[in-house]
């Protein structure tokens, strides 16, 4: 999948360019769509971390993902959110890339914090 900006992948094309207001700009739209569907997908409260957290992983493995997640299943469920976010968060790293380790790691520390 393509993706431009700060991981924007509607309608990019190859070696299309922009400039990093306009990838703000798209990043911003992003996140609120993602923001939406985070509110919409996990039921109670959730403090500013919890949220971010969550809205981040979401952002980086898609709405459908969260929406199949036992992670959802649990926090719709009312299992201990810290307990859900230390045990569902790290099952989404593609075999254990650097990256998404670290991604991850960073996700779980701020929703606990």
């Amino acid at each position: 999948m393509l993706t431009i900006g700060y991981g924007h992948t509607s309608g990019v094309y190859e070696g299309q360019t922009i400039t990093e207001y306009d990838a703000e700009e798209l990043l911003r739209i992003d996140l609120m769509w993602f923001e939406q569907e985070v509110c919409r997908l996990i039921n109670g409260p959730l403090t500013q971390n919890e949220f971010d957290a969550i809205v981040s992983f979401t952002f980086n493995v898609g709405s459908v993902a969260l929406s199949d997640s036992t992670f959802r299943r649990r926090m719709n469920t009312g299992d201990n959110k810290a307990t859900c976010f230390r045990e569902e968060f790290p099952k989404w790293v593609n075999g254990g890339l650097a990256g998404l380790v670290r991604r991850r790691n960073a996700e779980v520390e701020l929703a606990t914090k």
